[in-house]
């Protein structure tokens, strides 16, 4: 039998089950009088025989999670949840080929109880909906992600019974119209969390019910939904705002970022991957009116110049910059980020080929909390390189492929500089055959895994 992988706490237990674990596992787990929340992601060893063992254990069991677990069945699950009175939280994401009735029939005796069900990847009905709706009126947190058969009639009996809702995710339920977010306004006031990634029907007009019904909305996901400065001006009314996600919507301008910077100063994630029209007008009004900024994603914006990384510079509690492929900006941005932004712990400058040594200078005096970072196609040379790694003890991990500008002698330096300290690396395979055998079996020795990459020196707009 596979040892098991556990926590053990005071008042509870915690197990996340190892991919080889099978059903005699679940055995002995079974005894367990206080176990509370079981993980068994990816185990494809466990089947419903499994899960039948499972259901003949203690009472003690609060959270399931079975997802992506291919041999689990409806009929399992159901087997599972017959006389598990106090079950709060089921996650059945990308492993039911198909929901039962016995399934469905079941849930309605955890209605006091449940308050997560996600069912992330499978096929639903309208009538499905419904009938969770029904039996399961105290949910708090609906997942339905990439789950073919979502229609407006279908979220619209869902919602119509759980009131109570605060997170939906719709992710990829591409059906979804206005009418959907109607429903959702008109019954879940309480809601906190809509992820809408791909839903391209909707727009600006279902937003507007959203941003006036749900005053309490938190984070909301409209990546490639196609909205526009329109559909900001409406949601700059949830003043509690923390997360916004709008990567690959080009129609976004520096408008829709005053809207939102105007009267959303709780924002602590901005996702703008794409968003082309972005200048550095833009991220003033950000800058201006966002101060608890902690995660920007700006990949892509390729408008942006120094002018608009300086005005990042005063955002003090960012702590993770995306700029892949700002081609406009160079060492002088990078410095004014690095001198101001000083929590920085991740940042991805991959194909910024302005940025030059200069950037990593100010980076490696004043980045000092700096853990990840991406340099892929820089214009940097073996000095700065060698100045970086010497200098940043909390950097972990480090991107470096297509230096063209570094020697083998410039690499071999730096690397030993930061041996010991990196636990990730990233570079051309054709440096495993250049630099010395020693250094490669002194940084694996150390504790850092090398990924080697085969990737042709193409340049991208």
């Amino acid at each position: 039998m596979v040892p098991l992988h556990y926590t053990i706490c005071l008042y509870y237990m915690l197990i996340f089950l190892v991919l080889q674990v099978g059903n005699g596992s679940l055995r002995s787990i079974s005894s367990l009088e206080r176990l509370e929340e079981l993980a068994m992601v990816c185990c494809s060893c466990i089947d419903d025989e499994g899960l039948e063992l499972l259901s003949k254990g203690s009472d003690s069991l609060q959270s399931v999670d079975v997802s992506r677990c291919d041999h689990v069945t409806s009929h399992g699950l159901a087997s599972l949840i017959d006389g598990r009175n106090f079950l709060q939280k089921l996650y059945a994401a990308d492993c039911l080929h198909e929901i039962g009735q016995r399934f469905v029939s079941k849930l309605a005796t955890l209605k006091e109880t449940l308050t997560t069900l996600k069912l992330d990847g499978l096929e639903v009905s309208d009538s499905l909906l419904e009938a969770i709706g029904e039996s399961c009126n105290k949910l708090v947190e609906i997942g339905l992600s990439k789950c073919s058969g979502v229609t407006d009639e279908g979220i619209s009996s869902l919602v119509a019974r759980c009131s109570d809702l605060r997170t939906i995710d719709l992710t990829c339920c591409n059906l979804s119209t206005n009418n959907a977010l109607d429903s959702i306004a008109g019954n879940c006031k309480m809601l906190e969390c809509l992820r809408l990634e791909s839903c391209s029907l909707i727009n600006e007009k279902g937003l507007k019910r959203i941003a006036t019904c749900c005053p309490n909305l938190k984070e909301i996901d409209l990546t490639d939904c196609g909205v526009d400065d329109a559909a900001l001006e409406h949601l700059a009314k949830c003043s509690e705002l923390r997360v916004l996600k709008l990567g690959l919507c080009s129609s976004i301008s520096d408008k829709g970022i005053a809207f939102i910077s105007s009267n959303c100063g709780k924002l602590v994630e901005l996702d703008l991957y794409r968003c082309s029209s972005i200048t550095d007008d833009g991220l003033a009004a950000l800058a201006n009116g966002c101060k608890r900024i902690k995660l920007l994603n700006l990949c892509y914006c390729n408008k942006i110049t120094d002018t608009g990384l300086g005005h990042l510079g005063s955002l003090e509690e960012l702590t993770n910059l995306e700029l892949r492929c700002l081609v406009r900006i160079t060492g002088i941005g990078i410095s004014s980020v690095a001198i101001g932004c000083k929590n920085l712990i991740e940042l991805d400058l991959k194909r910024c080929y302005s940025v030059d040594d200069a950037g990593l200078w100010a980076l490696a005096r004043y980045a000092l909390n700096l853990r990840q970072l991406t340099i892929s196609y820089c214009q940097v040379t073996g000095l700065g390189l060698c100045h970086l790694l010497s200098s940043l003890r909390c950097l972990q991990d480090i991107k470096m492929v297509h230096l063209s500008w570094v020697s083998i002698e410039g690499f071999e330096i730096a690397l030993r500089a930061a041996c010991g300290r990196l636990k990730k690396l990233k570079m051309l395979c054709g440096l495993k055959t250049v630099l010395s055998p020693e250094l490669i079996q002194m940084l694996q020795a150390c504790g850092c895994r090398i990924r080697w990459v085969n990737k042709p020196l193409v340049y991208k707009d």
